[in-house]
């Protein structure tokens, strides 16, 4: 299984907005069986392109485009920094914080 994502929109960065691959396989066992679980529970392949509501308020938020590719099938779908779903946001939060680890380390597509 392999997922990217893309940062766009808001504040950041030029290098945040440039997309990072997470080779899901390539993980060690227990963050791959997270990111799984965390995948299963916010039931992304089932989720419309656009997910989640965004708050009225939410000026310049981020925009996250995340596209899964699992055993020849592709599905991608856009989520924002204002999501209302406790299950998506923690997915989110683990993606995000898994690009800045390979960002870091210079992993980044």
């Amino acid at each position: 299984m392999r997922i990217q994502i893309k940062m766009e929109g808001g504040l950041f960065f030029s290098n945040l907005n440039k997309p990072v691959t997470i080779e899901v396989d390539k993980l060690p066992a227990q963050e791959a069986a997270e990111l799984r679980q965390l995948l299963k529970t916010a039931q992304v392949s089932k989720l419309p392109k656009p997910a989640g509501k965004p708050s009225p308020q939410a000026a310049d938020m981020q925009q996250y485009k995340i596209t899964i590719e699992d055993k020849g099938k592709r599905h991608a779908v856009d989520l924002n920094d204002k999501l209302d779903d406790p299950d998506l946001r923690k997915l989110l939060d683990f993606l995000k914080a898994k690009a800045a680890e390979l960002r870091a380390a210079g992993k980044q597509n």
